[in-house]
């Protein structure tokens, strides 16, 4: 066959080879087998989840609303803005430091102490168990507790109204009766006036835990989040079993909120009264010494009218006096100021402003000072002392405190220079009046200490009553919007999500394993598994033959394989062309890839058209052709070449199929790859050839030994069996460097043991029959004879079946 007809054959086959395309419709149809499996696996996975859904505990979501108002939103504003002032509570809201306080512990744990969380009770049913709240129909009652850190449980079964088994007790208890057991000693006592006859034979368990264990279990279920960014509304949820029980734990922790707050403002109130009450009993000492000394001078020097005739002067004292009296007043609250912040008692108190010291300097350091003491007293309220947030805010203070001394310090000094100017002032004046009779001059000097005397202390009484007032309504910053309510629906199990979930994982199981086990497997299952990996053209399929004979194709065979073979032979037409007297060689990768049986039926279905067809066993290692039809083994292709045979000799009848012979090895020598270069080898070809219209050469595997090279020579058409479930892929690449180097001639594949029986698909292209194997018929289509094979139906057989697929 020379290479434009070969080129030829090879254009003409693969046009036709390309109606074996897999189609997208093909593709699905292909996978078709796996929807069954995709089918059980999604119903299995959908009553585990129905399981799921029915036996979970469920879940409710209970959602309230809290607005924090600044004390500008309370109506604080003017006067009373000088009230804010003093507590040091800032006009803008930090929404973090609320939300950290309402997760806060000591605020939870007043939740949990209200509601009396660290005592529960659950009913137990078949599968799972139910919180009962709110009306427990037991408590314990502890005498005495070994370890109250650890967390303690008791199962009750009830009897009657009277008495219940413990534990694993056989022995019946009767209620409020003292039980002693690892250290602790209690009674269970039932709620009065229930009646427990409906509950007998069923089983509680009665729980009663640790503040810590109570606590968590309510930072586990909690939520704080902010609103939006713009808004100072604090969005709160809570996930329960029970709806009571959440709707029970957000009011209290709005209730205990509220609380907090208000205790904050009475704690900073508290300490400003003690300041002013302090100096109010300090002023009113000095002030009645000054009244009495006042009395005591009038009355000894009768100073009871002063003439007029020093009045004129005394009006320009009295302007110099009255911002003397001022300053004097300034200069004494600066002193107890900075007696008050030099006194190690009170280096954790709020200081407090707003006295009439108009110093912007000083004013911010202090009310910076304070708002880091608030600041610390509320951290203090869910960390210790030795924390190092608490540290550092230590070191601040003290910071700020050594500042706000110096700048009281220099706010003095600037306050006593200003004095000492007045004082000059008053020196000028005083030396118009000299002439003045001295008494008139001491009164004068004893009423204006008088006076500002009572000045600081109308003043200190001023702001003691705003600060009663302040303190007597005070209200919370924050106001409930919306009051605790649970949701209708339970958000946990979500049955939607339930459903789709374990829907999407019935149905991926089956559909990964089938790709892992397509991804893992490295041995030829397809067609397409070929044409992937070469462009070596497909001659045709080759059924799975379930008989133990070789020869399969007689003249009276109408099974599924034989049509097969008269396929294979109708497209050899395309190899063959122009070529009278074709010889075609058989090869495959390695041994047990099915290479003698297809040349021996190769060769009965060349015979069955009349020619005289010979089939030599050049597989001379491993040969099988002739113990395979059960022939006898004679002289063969080894003897010839070493001269002990002649042609004559090598010649065996077929039996059953006219026409048929095979030419035997012989003996099987050392060297067989040097006997086939041997020069006889063309002779005996010449003969053969001479002989026969026909020439099957089944050569060994080429993948293991280069004898198939050597007798390249010899062929027109050469094919390479490759075997379903048995050639690995990695083979293909060996085709396709033989095809591209055109090393065998007219090189094409026949795919072997082809069990198309996975899918639509498989059917399709498993029967391979019709003309060049595009399109046919399967092995039912009532076309060909049965071939009566046992099969297993077990779910296992069916199992591995599907994993091989």
């Amino acid at each position: 066959m020379n290479e434009s007809d070969n080129r030829f054959a090879s254009s003409e086959f693969k046009q036709v080879e390309g109606r074996g395309k897999m189609t997208p419709r093909e593709f699905i149809f292909r996978y078709l087998y796996v929807l069954p499996w995709i089918a059980v696996s999604a119903f299995i996975f959908l009553t585990m989840a129905y399981l799921k859904v029915r036996y979970t505990t469920t879940i409710f979501e209970v959602r309230s609303s809290l607005l924090i108002k600044s004390d500008q939103d309370n109506g604080m504003a003017g006067k009373d803005q000088k009230f804010q002032e003093l507590f040091m509570a800032g006009d803008n809201v930090n929404l973090s430091n609320e939300m950290e306080i309402l997760r806060s512990r000591p605020v939870l744990s007043r939740v949990a102490k209200d509601l009396q969380l660290q005592m529960l009770c659950y009913g137990k049913g078949k599968v799972r168990s139910s919180l009962i709240y709110p009306d427990r129909p037991f408590r314990i009652e502890f005498l005495k507790r070994a370890d109250s850190s650890l967390d303690f449980s008791s199962k009750i079964v009830v009897l009657n109204q009277s008495q219940f088994l413990l534990n694993e007790e056989k022995t019946p208890r009767k209620f409020d009766d003292t039980i002693v057991a690892n250290g602790n000693s209690f009674s269970i006592k039932s709620e009065p006036g229930l009646n427990l006859l409906p509950m007998a034979h069923q089983e509680f368990v009665v729980l009663w835990l640790s503040m810590s264990s109570a606590v968590e279990g309510l930072i586990g279920s909690l939520r704080v989040g902010q609103l939006n960014e713009q808004s100072t509304i604090l969005s709160l949820s809570f996930d329960s079993e029970s709806k009571a029980l959440g709707t029970d734990v957000l009011n209290s922790l709005m209730a205990v909120y509220d609380t907090l707050i208000v205790e904050d403002k009475n704690r900073m109130s508290t300490n400003t009264l003690r300041f002013i009450n302090d100096r109010l009993y300090e002023l009113n000492d000095t002030l009645k010494g000054v009244q009495g000394v006042l009395r005591n001078f009038m009355v000894e020097n009768q100073a009871f009218d002063i003439d007029g005739q020093s009045r004129a002067y005394m009006d320009k004292v009295s302007e110099s006096d009255k911002a003397r009296i001022a300053q004097e007043v300034q200069l004494n609250i600066l002193n107890w100021l900075l007696d008050y912040v030099g006194d190690k008692k009170n280096v954790y108190e709020m200081v407090p402003t707003n006295l009439g010291i108009e110093e912007p300097a000083l004013a911010q350091l202090i009310i910076e000072y304070n708002r880091l003491q608030l600041e610390r007293f509320n951290n203090l309220r869910t960390t210790s002392e030795s924390n190092q947030l608490i540290q550092s805010m230590n070191n601040s203070l003290d910071k700020l405190r050594r500042e706000m001394y110096q700048a009281l310090l220099n706010v003095r000094q600037g306050y006593t220079i200003s004095l000492s100017h007045l004082d000059k002032a008053n020196q000028d004046l005083q030396a118009h009046i000299t002439s003045l009779p001295g008494k008139s001059m001491q009164l004068l000097n004893i009423e204006r200490q008088q006076k500002i005397l009572e000045d600081l202390y109308s003043l200190l009484l001023q702001k003691k009553v705003e600060t009663s007032i302040s303190s007597a309504s005070a209200i919370s910053n924050s106001r409930v919007i919306e009051p605790a309510l649970a949701g209708s629906s339970p958000v946990s199990p979500d049955k939607k999500k339930m459903y789709t979930f374990f829907l999407f994982i019935g149905a991926l199981i089956p559909v990964a394993i089938t790709a892992l086990s397509q991804i893992l497997r490295d041995k030829v299952m397809s067609r397409a598994d070929i044409e992937k990996n070469t462009n070596t053209p497909i001659l045709g399929d080759v059924g799975h033959s379930v008989g133990q004979e070789s020869l399969v194709v007689t003249s009276t065979s109408r099974k599924l394989i034989s049509e097969q073979f008269r396929i294979i032979r109708s497209n050899l037409q395309y190899f063959t062309k122009g070529v009278t007297n074709p010889t075609i060689m058989v090869t495959s990768s390695f041994s047990g890839e099915g290479k003698s049986f297809i040349s021996t039926n190769i060769g009965a279905v060349m015979a069955l058209t009349g020619k005289k067809t010979v089939i030599m066993e050049f597989d001379i290692r491993k040969p099988k052709i002739v113990s395979g039809l059960d022939l006898k083994r004679k002289s063969g292709i080894s003897n010839y070449i070493i001269g002990k045979a002649r042609f004559e000799d090598l010649v065996v009848k077929v039996e059953g199929v006219d026409g048929l012979y095979v030419i035997p090895c012989g003996p099987i020598p050392p060297n067989p790859s040097e006997l086939l270069l041997d020069p006889k080898l063309d002779e005996l070809m010449k003969e053969v050839k001479k002989n026969f219209e026909v020439v099957i050469m089944d050569t060994a595997p080429v993948g293991l030994v280069s004898d198939a090279i050597s007798l390249g020579r010899y062929a027109d058409c050469s094919l390479y069996i490759v075997r379903q479930g048995h050639t690995f892929k990695r083979q293909i690449g060996l085709i396709e460097d033989l095809y591209v180097s055109k090393k065998l001639p007219g090189l094409c594949i026949i795919l072997n043991d082809f069990k198309g029986e996975g899918g639509y698909y498989g059917g399709y292209y498993g029967g391979g029959y019709g003309y060049y194997g595009g399109y046919g018929y399967s092995a039912k289509s009532g076309y060909f004879e049965g071939e009566q094979k046992k099969r297993s139906k077990s779910a296992l057989s069916l199992f591995s079946k599907w994993l091989k697929k």
